[in-house]
């Protein structure tokens, strides 16, 4: 199966603000994710929420929800600053 990626607006601007080199890295995880996003080796889940899941690429963490049928992407930054936001 494989799942469709929504980016939600916190996201999809980190995404934009990007140089294309880490833009490219990011959106090869997203394709990685749409395979298996519950593979360990790919992402693993968050500690304290249930439903959220974290991939890492380099320095920076992306992290989303599995639903039915897509992965909706919550946000991307720094592993610093990633986890302070509570989603």
């Amino acid at each position: 199966m494989s799942y469709c990626v929504v980016l939600r607006r916190a996201a999809d601007n980190y995404l934009e603000r990007c140089d294309a080199a880490t833009r490219l890295r990011l959106k090869e995880k997203l394709e990685t994710l749409k395979a298996n996003p519950f593979d360990l080796n790919n992402s693993k889940p968050l500690k304290g929420r249930s439903d959220q899941r974290s991939a890492r690429v380099g320095s920076l963490r992306i992290l989303f929800r599995v639903t039915d049928a897509e992965i909706i992407v919550a946000d991307i930054g720094p592993r610093g600053d990633i986890y302070k936001h509570g989603q």
